[in-house]
């Protein structure tokens, strides 16, 4: 059988990627009592798949009738009950499909199935459906998942008339109980001591063991406690108390690292700060969070003063007060750190991080890098976040050494390789613009790097298979520390070249104590492939955000899933799809989320397929509304070093990748101006280009008056200048509604009648033409 080319559903294969054969062909029942035409049952209950799968309220459906084969349009929405859906496929007039691919086809009893399959080919029986559905672009697990699905809304759709399109129920109680419990079995015991505690442990049993080495200084476990003990009799002399907030406001250093465990030593909590800020975001966050006192260095003294004291550790006398232990009980609900994040208003949020998240978070990242008391890790990562916890803390928790360099070697690819050499680091921390830089590079054998965690943004691509290390992917955030990880070496390895042509590499599973699900709007599991929000719960979570307590109440909200275990789960506002296998894909933020003619579209979805294309850096799509308030996509791409993507082969790719609706009508190719963490800014991004793009057409002007008329049709629809007469009407940025308009407008401006489908069939200018000056002879 043929098959011809329908818009990308969840489950399917990057195309190409499959082998050709005989479809799937998955038997699904018939509800025994349904008292109506089986096709418009059946066609109904597709597309409420379809609706669910995607979100599209106007899926590309079609029924195969002896009369030949049409599409059907039906329109849908969540809160659409079944007997409306059901009243409405009944009613639902057909027209000919023509070339438009269809992502189902419904054919009447009797019928056979077509030569070319649409992605869901249903054939009809008495009390059976056969779905087919093509080998070389769905695998047996997808085709057996839309069969389940399918079998489950016929069912729902009979039982109940007024069951909303959003109440149907796709998930079998097999598939909900593997996603909500199978999934998340991460429970396991973690040892009682915290952060502080550890090293204090450290401290009495290996004293003279390097806790900190550092240019021009190395500091034992002795000191490391010794000096912390010191501060904190300080802090407490000053009139410090516990479950104050006091500032830390240091670059990498044995300082910092000194000043946050005499805190916890006081169970005081650490407000992170870099000297990096500027000096009114800085006094923002000190005054913002009620800081007692804000530990520091004289040369930062004046931009941290004026809410409260401030205590310089390189000019003061702290280091006259007695080493004796200070212990201040904490419990895994006191605050250990206060760490801001931005916010969508431009202020700063404060986020309340746990005693009890840290330590779990700690015991997670030794388990997973192996880390004991020879590994020499690293604190490479900005001061005034979070991630010192990630990065520093599970090395000093495992009495090993924290190696930090000067600055200047922390930006460079180069010499940060030849210090991970030099001083035989085994484990770090990177950021993924410098970890993708860091794999590229060649690397001796015998390199004693035995893994790179990886955070900070989705990565794109498979690193090579062949490097001396791992790199595995973290992903957290600043409310729910780190929640998940995947060895992507190892996971790559096993896959093969052909298993990792059809993925992204994801963020793994849970880390221990953990739980993390993938829900829809109204907080249920969606199946694997399909998009949703991820949502976390478990030993993580922070405490929420300082003084916003309604801000706190949206997202940190009563546990639905399982209240008993843990009674709050964070809703994350980040978008993402479970792999068959239970590992998660990260797909954009919610925040990136908006409606394009009727279809929802994840931005962060068309900038994952952009940046994993050959020649580009990063990626970034906007919406732009046009004067006739429709949406437009623009793809702003800046290119790798040494390479600039060829704006058709991107289209091309998309277009292979992603439904019609979500490809950029237009590209800026170029460099563009940057955030402070390295991704492009957003809200410097120019306009979009009213240029004619790059195009597979040759460029070709109007020879006579009515292709010039047409192209100044063409152009007003289009917003373009420039259009050729044998320019792709689609590759231009048009879709369906555009394509309407302009057959409204050509009609009316000609006297003529032209169908739209005549557009779908050749959308050129020199086609439309030669349509008009037929049916103006005629």
């Amino acid at each position: 059988m043929a098959t011809s080319t329908s818009p990308t559903l969840p489950l399917a294969r990057p195309p190409g990627s499959g082998r050709a054969g005989e479809p799937h062909r998955n038997l699904v029942s018939l509800p025994e009592r349904r008292g109506r035409d089986t096709q418009e049952l059946v066609l109904a209950a597709v597309a409420a798949v379809l609706h669910r799968y995607t979100g599209e309220e106007r899926p590309a459906v079609g029924r195969r009738t002896p009369s030949g084969t049409e599409a059907v349009e039906l329109e849908l929405s969540a809160d659409l009950t079944a007997g409306e859906l059901l009243a409405a496929a009944a009613a639902a007039r057909g027209r000919p499909s023509g070339d438009q691919p269809l992502q189902a086809l419904v054919c009447a009893p009797g019928e056979e199935a077509p030569e070319q399959l649409a992605a869901l080919t249903v054939l009809t029986g008495t009390d059976k459906l056969q779905l087919l559905m093509r080998r070389e672009e769905f695998d047996s697990f997808a085709a057996a998942q839309y069969a389940r699905h399918l079998e489950q809304v016929l069912n729902a759709l009979t039982a109940d008339p007024a069951v909303t399109v959003r109440e149907l129920p796709l998930l079998t109680a097999e598939e909900t109980h593997r996603a909500l419990v199978e999934w998340n079995r991460t429970e396991e015991p973690v040892p009682a001591p915290f952060f502080h505690e550890l090293v204090a442990e450290h401290a009495r049993r290996t004293p003279d063991a390097v806790a900190v080495a550092m240019p021009g200084e190395r500091v034992t476990y002795r000191e490391l406690d010794d000096r912390a003990n010191q501060l904190a009799r300080r802090m407490a002399s000053m009139g410090i108390r516990p479950r104050d907030r006091v500032g830390v406001c240091f670059p990498r250093g044995a300082d910092s690292l000194i000043s946050q465990i005499a805190c916890f030593k006081l169970a005081v909590a650490a407000i992170l700060l870099d000297p990096g800020f500027p000096v009114e975001r800085l006094r923002f966050m000190i005054e913002d969070s009620s800081a007692s006192a804000v530990l520091s260095l004289a040369e930062h003294e004046e931009a941290v003063s004026g809410a409260c004291p401030v205590l310089s550790l390189d000019t003061a006398d702290w280091r006259d007060e007695p080493t004796d232990p200070v212990h201040e009980p904490v419990t895994a609900d006191d605050i250990i750190h206060v760490g801001y994040t931005s916010g969508s208003t431009g202020t700063p949020k404060a986020v309340l991080a746990r005693f009890g998240a840290a330590r779990n978070l700690i015991h997670s990242m030794r388990d997973l890098c192996g880390m004991d008391g020879g590994t020499q890790g690293t604190w490479l990562a900005a001061p005034g976040y979070g991630m010192v916890q990630v990065e520093c803390f599970p090395v000093l928790a495992a009495g090993a050494t924290v190696h930090i360099p000067e600055a200047p070697v922390v930006a460079s690819p180069q010499q940060l390789q030849e210090w991970f050499l030099e001083h035989r680091i085994t484990t770090t921390l990177l950021m993924k613009p410098m970890a993708e830089k860091l794999w590229t590079l060649d690397w001796p054998e015998g390199t004693p790097l035995r893994t790179i965690r990886v955070c900070g943004e989705r990565i794109h691509t498979w690193p090579p298979q062949d490097l001396p290390f791992h790199l595995i992917n973290l992903y957290g955030s600043t409310e729910a520390t780190t929640a998940a990880g995947c060895d992507i070496t190892e996971l790559g390895r096993r896959l093969g070249e052909e298993g990792r042509a059809h993925r992204l590499p994801p963020i793994g599973r849970p880390i221990c104590n953990v739980r993390i699900y993938v829900l829809d709007e109204d907080l249920r599991p969606v199946p694997p492939g399909v998009v949703g929000e991820l949502c976390i719960t478990g030993e993580g979570l922070s405490a929420g955000y300082l003084d916003r307590p309604e801000l706190t109440a949206q997202r940190w909200i009563d546990n639905p899933i399982a209240p008993g275990s843990h009674p709050v789960m964070y809703r994350t506002g980040d978008m993402a799809r479970y792999c068959p296998d239970g590992s998660i894909e990260i797909v954009g933020r919610r925040d990136n989320q908006i409606k394009v003619s009727g279809n929802t579209v994840h931005l962060g979805e068309i900038e994952v397929v952009l940046a994993a294309q050959p020649g580009v850096r990063q990626a970034v799509v906007l919406p732009h509304k046009d004067s006739h308030g429709d949406v437009r996509l623009t793809a702003y791409i800046e290119p790798a070093p040494g390479v600039v993507p060829s704006v058709r082969d991107l289209r091309r790719a998309l277009r292979l990748r992603l439904p019609a609706f979500m490809v950029p009508g237009s590209y800026v190719v170029g460099e563009f101006a940057t955030a402070r963490n390295g991704k492009i800014d957003r809200a410097a991004l120019p306009e979009p280009p009213r240029t004619r793009p790059d195009v597979d057409s040759p460029y070709r002007e109007p020879r006579d008056d009515i292709e010039r008329a047409l192209r100044g049709l063409w152009e007003d629809i289009l917003e373009l200048q420039g259009v050729g007469v044998l320019d792709n009407f689609f590759e231009l940025g048009g879709d369906s509604l555009r394509a309407a308009r302009l057959t409204e407008q050509a009609c009316r401006f000609f006297g003529v009648e032209l169908a739209l489908g005549d557009l779908f069939h050749e959308p050129s200018i020199d086609r439309m033409a030669t349509l008009v000056r037929t049916a103006v002879r005629g």
